[in-house]
């Protein structure tokens, strides 16, 4: 057994030893534990203290084993044993055995590599730099790796700091110590993680008030809100960023850190992961004319096979898959939803008729505080057969705002209507008659959304036009990009057209999405034509369906004392479209409560109508 001059084993830091007389050695470690069921290891173990050489050991010994048979247990041993004393004292050196570091690697890491510490907005960097420099770490300006603080992620600076970072190749570690809930990272690593820009896109879109501060006040200066602070809280969140970047700097990664930001409510010790989505279309670390490049491309449409179609369509994937691959999405920090919950006082009813609602990010332009207010009360809606469906449902509903929500980024053509090849008149999609147009003046004492109607259309002025595909011609059109997308309109106060959300749809493919929208437009046709019209229309015998989820249905409602009622008001698409009723009938106030659903297959169709009922 050839070892260094040097070689002085030594019990790792992190083991507490103890013996058992006549029967061996229990090695206790914070996590694990071993036995040496073996007495002649009693006599062994205390020696190796790093202050014996090998062959001191084997001297020692020679009265009780052979040299041979000291080698043999030092193999024996060997993963629970360093070659030499470590450098730093033994706690130390027992937190980095128990990252299965060498502890003299830890020193010599810390030792050679400087750090750079940064602040933005009010933050005094000394208590942490002092923390780092106690942990053995090297800092000093102009570092090889940089960490933040900050009280707020979308501190001015940040923007200008993440370009360089990006430009540089340099990691970088973002801290935020101050407030109830301490932010840990993310560590942005240029070309592997999303940046800060990916970052600020997500955070941005939730902040409504914040954004409609900046707007009232002109300014592009964040308003921190983290005002909480203990003297405890904040040492807190020195020592777990201090922690964490030793960590980093040592083993040169920190895998829970690397594109994710850990929360610690300092209020409830709950603590949270949420994971930074790299944007392929990221102004600064993507292709910032993606967006544009695809939506300027005609869309590839491909046969899907059909895996799931026993609640709310036919879906290329079943629903438990698609929540897994939507998950990383939801946060409050990092995702497009920021909650996903039952309604209120709803949570009861799960099993039977569950539905969730979700929160995500939703383009516009608040003017004032009632506008404001309505944005803040916006949710979008799930609902399904099973827990799971509802779910997915309300996540894509998210998705699809989000989706439809102007960025900046999409293909645009400024141009007359006239000078463009095969444009769309807004009014071809909107349906205002001429008449309802020129008396609309006569709808302003009625503030309500619901009774807007554009001004004319002015078929001369250059405006931004939006491509579009259509799939009856097979060719482009172009459509005004305010007709397209949510927020336009308000962002450039154009009064002619609004986004429309009819027929929008979040899909699993291409082809699921359309599909969905279709038969949106399919069902509300229908809806429009029953409706307003006043129709008769044939009521659906349920117990005709083999489906016992129908039969419990009407169970459930007759139990709330509820009459309810499915109309078949399929239009002349011939494509099986319902409308679900319910009253009450255990008083004067009905509550009358309606369902829509459209489906090719009938039983799906109704099954939709019922599920948006309940």
């Amino acid at each position: 057994m050839n070892q260094p001059p040097a070689y002085r084993p030594k019990l790792k830091s992190c083991f507490r030893c103890e013996i058992i007389p006549s029967e061996g050695v229990l090695l206790l470690a914070e996590n694990q534990s071993f036995i040496l069921a073996n007495p002649a290891f009693i006599e062994l173990v205390q020696l190796l203290d790093g202050q014996h050489t090998l062959e001191e050991i084997i001297a020692l010994l020679q009265q009780k084993m052979s040299s041979p048979e000291v080698l043999s247990l030092l193999m024996q041993i060997k993963s629970y044993t360093v070659d030499v004393p470590p450098p730093i004292p033994s706690e130390q050196a027992a937190f980095w055995e128990m990252l299965d570091i060498q502890p003299e690697v830890a020193y010599q890491q810390l030792q050679t590599t400087s750090l750079t510490v940064t602040t933005f907005g009010n933050i005094d960097p000394t208590p942490f730099e002092i923390m780092l420099t106690s942990l053995g770490l090297q800092v000093s300006d102009g570092g090889e790796r940089s960490l933040v603080l900050t009280d707020d992620y979308l501190q001015v600076g940040l923007e200008a700091f993440n370009q360089k970072a990006l430009a540089e190749n340099r990691p970088w570690m973002l801290v935020k110590p101050v407030g109830t809930e301490i932010w840990l990272g993310p560590l942005f690593i240029p070309g592997q993680t999303g940046c800060w820009e990916c970052l600020r896109q997500r955070l941005q879109g939730k902040r409504k008030i914040e954004t409609y501060l900046q707007h009232k006040h002109k300014t592009t200066h964040p308003f921190p809100a983290s005002l909480a602070v203990l003297p405890s809280t904040w040492q807190t969140a020195l020592s777990l960023a201090a922690t964490e970047t030793v960590k980093w700097i040592v083993s040169g990664a920190n895998a829970t850190l690397e594109g994710n930001i850990i929360t610690l409510n300092t209020q409830t010790l709950k603590q949270r992961n949420h994971r930074l989505i790299r944007r392929p279309q990221c102004l600064a670390c993507g292709h910032p004319n993606l967006m544009a490049q695809k939506q300027s491309t005609p869309p590839v449409l491909q046969s899907r096979q059909k895996s799931f179609t026993s609640d709310g369509g036919h879906r290329s994937i079943a629903p438990e898959e698609t929540f897994r691959r939507l998950q990383p999405h939801i946060s409050p920090i990092t995702g497009i939803i920021s909650l996903l919950r039952p309604p209120h006082g709803w949570e009861h009813q799960q099993q039977l008729t569950p539905a969730y609602i979700s929160k995500g990010i939703f383009s516009e332009c608040n003017q004032d505080l009632d506008s404001l207010r309505r944005s803040l009360n916006r949710w979008a809606s799930g609902k399904g057969k099973s827990d799971i469906q509802a779910k997915v449902s309300a996540i894509g509903e998210a998705i699809e705002h989000y989706a439809g929500g102007f960025h900046g980024d999409e293909y645009r053509i400024r141009d007359r209507l006239k000078n463009l090849s095969h444009p769309i008149h807004p009014n071809a999609c909107m349906l205002f008659s001429d008449r309802q147009i020129q008396n609309r003046h006569l709808e302003t004492s009625n503030p309500s959304r619901l009774n807007w109607i554009p001004k004319p259309f002015d078929e001369e002025q250059e405006i931004d036009w939006s491509p579009v595909w259509s799939l009856t011609d097979n060719k482009p059109r172009y459509i005004p990009t305010a007709y397209c997308y949510y927020g336009y309109a308000q962002q450039h106060n154009i009064q002619f057209t609004r986004a429309d959300s009819n027929g929008c749809a979040a899909g699993n493919t291409l082809e699921e999405a359309i599909l969905q929208g279709f038969m949106e437009l399919v069902e509300r046709d229908s809806v429009a034509l029953w409706w307003y019209n006043r129709l008769l229309k044939p009521a659906v015998n349920l117990a005709d369906f083999n489906e016992p989820y129908f039969q419990e249905l009407l169970k459930f409602y007759r139990q709330h004392h509820r009459e309810l009622w499915v109309l078949d008001i399929t239009s002349d698409l011939n494509i099986p479209t319902f409308a679900a009723i319910s009253r009450r009938n255990d008083q004067a106030v009905e509550n009358i409560i309606l369902g829509f659903g459209a489906h090719f297959d009938p039983q799906i169709a109704i099954l939709r109508a019922l599920t948006e009922l309940n």
